[in-house]
């Protein structure tokens, strides 16, 4: 006894000056899985009263599985149409439960001509032939100080991070052809993108893609700039498509480039398949392009125009961002990640 209390009084010092140590350091980045889900304002009812008390039965629910980072569309009142503060809302009932809250923004989705944009038409894509299309031409100076005014009117709240969905053209090489984008380009390059044949052949049409790429990076690194000159604690994420070479081409979205940078704290590759080879393939890409520090948190497509997963898919994917060691993954969306498949988490993989 007496040769083992000298030992165990070293033990007990030992582990207190470790804790101590410890205490006067950097606060450790917490091991908790980043489990997500992408949820619609048009979830809810147009009713404060009523979409309160949904908010707090599908929090409630949510807490229970670890869900613990929302991706929320539409908080402001010019998208949502609501008299009423929704995004405080969410903030409220969210930090109750440990829930983080992320608004999110879609720069280069189709748009409604109301508020702002209606007043400035010269804000959308014009197509080859002359017409126009409607979603905002992100090379633009004026629409890019637009989406920083959207968002610094989210940065007045206590929000958790800012969210970018949509951060790309449309699909198809859908540039804008308007005048000033043009001359923007002839001022780089002598020439227009229409001067010479519109395919890979021809390197001014290679350098098009590649600037109209450099636009819409250009956009990410002044919202990063932005967020960084806020002060505040916000993380910045993005949704980006499943291929980044591909998505480089034919959507100006670069997010290989991104995911080696300091313009976002975690990206979300929207693996949205029912092949799990698949969604093994490009999850493990994922993880080995992108730089050390970076999150990646693989979205899994509950229901989404590209599939329908079952529960046992479910699973399984969730499983394989796991073992990829991606430290996270979301779900699309709150409308189809319903009890049924909450439930069967609760009792695998999110079981306490």
């Amino acid at each position: 006894m007496k040769t083992k209390l000298p030992l165990l009084l070293i033990a007990c010092m030992l582990c207190l000056g470790a804790f101590a140590q410890k205490e006067k350091g950097s606060t450790p980045v917490s091991s908790t899985e980043f489990r997500g889900v992408w949820l619609h304002s048009t979830f809810f009812d147009k009713k404060a009263d009523i979409a309160r008390a949904q908010i707090v039965k599908l929090f409630d629910s949510y807490q229970e599985i670890g869900i613990n980072n929302l991706f929320c569309y539409y908080t402001l009142p010019e998208e949502n149409g609501l008299d009423w503060d929704y995004l405080q809302v969410l903030i409220d009932e969210g930090h109750k439960r440990g829930i983080r809250i992320h608004p999110t923004f879609c720069p280069g989705h189709e748009t409604a001509s109301i508020g702002e944009i209606k007043d400035h038409p010269e804000w959308l894509i014009v197509n080859r032939d002359g017409t126009k299309f409607n979603a905002l031409n992100l090379t633009r100076a004026d629409v890019r100080d637009f989406w920083k005014r959207q968002i610094r009117e989210v940065m007045k709240y206590d929000i958790d991070g800012i969210h970018l969905d949509y951060m790309r053209f449309p699909v198809n090489q859908q540039f804008s052809y308007d005048s000033l984008t043009i001359s923007l380009f002839r001022k780089e390059y002598g020439r227009s993108p229409l001067d010479d044949s519109q395919d890979d052949g021809s390197i001014l049409w290679c350098e098009w893609i590649n600037w109209n790429g450099r636009q819409i990076t250009g956009l990410l690194r002044e919202i990063r700039e932005l967020v960084n000159q806020s002060g505040k604690k916000i993380l910045l994420g993005a949704d980006v498509f499943p291929n980044p070479e591909t998505s480089k081409v034919l959507i100006g979205q670069d997010w290989a480039s991104w995911a080696q940078t300091d313009l976002l704290d975690f990206i979300c590759p929207m693996f949205y398949t029912n092949n799990l080879d698949l969604f093994r393939e490009y999850t493990d890409r994922a993880v080995k392009i992108t730089k050390k520090g970076m999150g990646v948190y693989p979205g899994v497509g509950v229901g989404t125009s590209h599939n329908k997963i079952t529960k046992d898919l479910l699973v399984k994917e969730v499983q394989i961002t796991r073992d990829a060691g991606t430290g996270g993954v979301i779900f699309f969306s709150g409308f189809s990640f319903d009890s049924g498949m909450s439930d069967t988490l609760k009792t695998t993989l999110f079981r306490k």
